[in-house]
């Protein structure tokens, strides 16, 4: 695919052995922050938002582990966002636009002042991880891997 071959020259994943459990692992991980993101909207929408946000962000790097690379570390989080934007392309653009907003309001949630999170902003990010997270794992199924309750 000519899109990651933009990702690997400008250095931005590397190639790397991944094995499928690995994959599955970084999925069960995401779905277990969407599981925390919702427990904990309820008392403290700000951190729940975080959770939410780290569910998509787990979500994307089992997307860019599924093609053997790893993004590099420094600005990981934004690479994983453009990557799955390039590989899933238009028909969940909404959902990596989403990601990417999210991505910029934890970053000034830890880095910044004077942001708040409400409820509705939080029960919102929920709701986009469990659609990325669903987006994702189809994808990957299709990829032949086999993840907890899959019927393949």
């Amino acid at each position: 695919m000519e899109k990651i071959k933009l990702f690997i020259e400008n250095g931005l994943i590397k190639k790397e052995n991944i094995e499928p459990s690995q994959i599955l692992n970084i999925i069960k991980k995401s779905r277990r922050s969407i599981k925390s993101a919702k427990l904990l909207m309820e008392d403290d929408s700000e951190n729940s938002y975080q959770l939410a946000y780290e569910a998509m962000l787990l979500a994307g790097r089992a997307l860019v582990f599924s093609f053997g690379f790893r993004p590099r570390a420094a600005g990981s989080h934004k690479i994983v966002v453009d990557f799955s934007k390039a590989v899933l392309g238009k028909e969940i653009i909404a959902l990596v636009y989403k990601f990417n907003t999210m991505r910029k309001r934890r970053h000034y949630l830890i880095y910044g002042t004077g942001l708040y999170i409400s409820e509705v902003d939080t029960e919102n990010a929920i709701l986009s991880a469990v659609q990325f997270l669903r987006c994702i794992i189809r994808f990957i199924r299709r990829k032949d891997l086999k993840f907890p309750g899959s019927k393949k």
